[in-house]
């Protein structure tokens, strides 16, 4: 459950800091943001839950950048509002990825100390 509100947290400030950094990421709507967070937030905690307890870490750090960067891409390119290029998807996905990095840090290491107790 917290990973999921680090999710719906995380995931709009990370799309605002985008519009803000990258001239080729421009959100001049809001609904882009919440429909991006709705789809993305959940799919990546599921993508948790089954690929971090099987899958290498690197594995799963790779997996979090291709289906950010094709869910970020498909729906930016459905929604008015949303102009972003390829390389405007890429560095939101980096981006996406670097926060899931540390997600997925500290849900392994709580694990790890969870074993040991």
């Amino acid at each position: 459950m917290q990973s999921l509100l680090l999710k719906i947290i995380s995931i709009p400030l990370i799309l605002l800091l985008c519009t803000f950094w990258f001239e080729s990421v421009t959100f001049n709507k809001p609904l882009p943001f919440f429909i991006i967070t709705i789809i993305l937030a959940p799919i990546a905690v599921l993508m948790e839950y089954v690929f971090l307890p099987r899958l290498s870490f690197w594995s799963v750090f790779a997996a979090d950048f291709i289906v950010s960067y094709i869910l970020v891409y498909a729906i930016s390119s459905l929604m008015s509002g949303a102009y972003v290029t390829l390389w405007g998807t890429f560095l939101i996905a980096l981006t996406f990825t670097l926060v899931e990095l540390l997600i997925h840090r500290q849900i392994v290491a709580d694990q790890m100390r969870h074993s040991y107790n």
